[in-house]
């Protein structure tokens, strides 16, 4: 049997790859739909505080940013509080192709394909152990 860092390493991989197979038709790759994603739940997020969630350096973030607002899916605005802080809003066309039947029915389609063989049970009783995982490791750092 492999040790559990390698199992979960190597299904976060498989996740990658086929995210990224799955994206691409939109001309996005995994890193900038994580972006995309987070902000679609969070829209008006710090750039700090979306390289926190991501776990990626800045100028990686950065790089990835710069590219999505060049194709017109995020802004970059000036905090209220703080003109030095930058906050990352997804812009109408974002919202346009998050929304589209092509792009849900392709991520639920992807979805599907990674829950193939679990029961409805199942599934939920995995999304509690992940949580509980990533928990228990970040009780690590404090």
């Amino acid at each position: 049997m492999s040790h559990p860092t390698l199992e979960l390493k190597k299904a976060y991989l498989s996740l990658r790859h086929a995210l990224d197979r799955t994206v691409r038709q939109f001309g996005l790759t995994s890193a900038q739909f994580d972006v995309l994603q987070l902000l679609m739940h969070n829209d008006g997020l710090e750039h700090r505080e979306l390289q926190r969630r991501l776990a990626i350096a800045s100028p990686t973030l950065t790089n990835i940013v710069d590219i999505l607002q060049r194709e017109g899916l995020v802004d970059r605005r000036a905090d209220s509080g703080d003109a030095r802080i930058k906050t990352l809003h997804l812009t109408a066309k974002a919202r346009t192709l998050c929304s589209s039947d092509d792009f849900c029915s392709a991520g639920e389609a992807l979805v599907g394909q990674m829950f193939a063989g679990f029961s409805p049970r199942q599934r939920d009783e995995f999304m509690q152990a992940l949580k509980r995982v990533e928990l228990n490791l970040d009780a690590l750092g404090t």
